[in-house]
């Protein structure tokens, strides 16, 4: 076994690079396994560990501390590495022989699946923001995952034995929602023919996620504000108040701050509901999350469909998917795979299985990506560099098939800065290949 030693993880990220362009075009081996000193590490060790599962899925990854890694004691770490992979090679023999499947590259928390650093950000906070009692405000377009968010509060949270239900408040009339979140008494109205319970107090001990709050009038918002200011409600049609124990996730589509600035929202409401508040970037922000959810839809419908002769998606058709703006957010990804699904007669899902809209290449629609006025000018000008980077990025490596070595040369800048640059977007060379 040839040992090479790197100074820093980006060294060894070029060189690594290297080596598996050379493999791939047969000119020399692929490297088998890293050792990591994960005290001496330019970079954090557990970063630079997920960087190379993520890139280089086959190899085998060892940690030791910074005293085993000296040249005294390479014979003894290399017979280590060569022990640990024959180990591995024979789990694998026994895995593929159990029929398990290697799972897909990304994140998944709760019932979320993303690549996006956005939305890996929103991951890491939403266990911590969970297990208080705040109110929640989620912000995003639609069908970008907010009641998905809200759910996933719920099941991280000390409520999570409780209930969760969820009142699209844009799809009722102000009398109707008022009768589904406070209930009604007996008698109360024209065909009120027995005492309800509101959803207020069927949800108490748990979470109610109220969507579309925008859309709520103002005399629904006085009485939301007081159920938020005093945890009570009062039943339509009913004198008694009576007291509740629920926790409010609330989602909107809509700029509450614009509402607030025009006199249709209240300005009291709005912090009471803005405790916490979570925003959800549209697909078009986060196109590398677009082949990742296409691919959890395709097993989601070839299980409901029994399609498991459905293995995967043709190459064009990954790219007209990649290269749509998704007006409509995840939803219409979700509903374009299903559709492909129902259509499709071979094994993989191809270009001719896709709307016409699709298959017309229509351009990605150029926007503005979201931001707070609230924010200061530079975070919002760091955001929008940001977006235009992991846009420049990903057309670069779809140019050139993922050859990260032309990808560099092309944009003026060395492998490493690319690799750097692709961890920070979370970007992976398979994906465009």
């Amino acid at each position: 076994m040839r040992v090479r030693s790197a100074a820093d993880c980006g060294t060894a990220l070029e060189f690594l690079g290297e080596a598996q362009l050379r493999a791939d075009e047969g000119r020399g081996p692929a490297v088998s396994a890293v050792l990591l000193d994960v005290e001496g590490a330019g970079v954090g060790a557990a970063s630079f560990r997920e960087l190379l599962q993520q890139e280089f899925p086959s190899l085998s990854l060892l940690a030791v501390p910074s005293e085993r890694a000296g040249p005294e004691d390479v014979g003894l770490l290399v017979g280590a590495v060569e022990e640990q992979l024959r180990e591995r090679e024979g789990l694998s023999s026994d895995t593929q022989a159990a029929g398990y499947e290697t799972p897909l590259h990304g994140y998944k928390f709760e019932d979320l699946n993303s690549r996006s650093p956005a939305m890996l950000d929103l991951f890491r906070v939403i266990p911590r923001f969970a297990q208080t009692d705040s109110p929640v405000l989620i912000v995003g377009e639609t069908g970008t995952g907010k009641e998905l968010v809200a759910a996933a509060i719920h099941r991280q949270s000390r409520r999570a034995q409780g209930e969760f239900f969820t009142v699209n408040c844009g799809a009722l009339t102000e009398s109707l929602l008022e009768s589904e979140l406070f209930g009604h008494e007996q008698g109360a109205f024209t065909g009120a023919v027995r005492t309800k319970q509101g959803y207020f107090e069927l949800a108490s001990g748990g979470t109610l996620f109220l969507d579309e709050l925008g859309t709520i009038s103002p005399a629904m918002q006085v009485k939301l504000l007081r159920v938020l200011q005093q945890m009570e409600i009062r039943r339509v049609g009913g004198a008694e108040t009576k007291k509740v124990d629920v926790r409010i996730v609330a989602a909107t589509n809509a700029s509450l701050e614009d509402a607030v600035a025009e006199g249709t929202f209240r300005e009291d409401l709005y912090y009471r509901l803005n405790v916490v508040q979570l925003s959800i970037p549209p697909l078009r922000e986060r196109s590398e999350d677009v082949p990742l959810l296409a691919e959890v839809f395709r097993a989601k419908f070839a299980a409901s469909f029994a399609r498991a002769d459905v293995t995967g998606f043709e190459g064009r058709a990954i790219a007209r998917l990649k290269e749509y703006g998704w007006p409509g957010n995840v939803r219409e990804l979700e509903n374009v795979v299903e559709r492909a699904m129902i259509l499709t007669r071979g094994p993989e899902l191809t270009e001719d299985d896709l709307p016409e809209r699709l298959k017309r290449g229509e351009a990605r629609r150029t926007t503005v990506p979201s931001f707070d006025l609230d924010e200061p000018l530079v975070a919002v000008v760091s955001r929008v560099q940001t977006a235009v980077e992991r846009e420049y990025l990903r057309r670069l490596l779809r140019r050139y098939k993922g050859h990260l070595g032309r990808a560099a040369e092309h944009a003026g800048i060395n492998r490493r800065t690319l690799y750097s640059k692709m961890q920070a977007h979370s970007l992976r060379r398979d994906d465009f290949r």
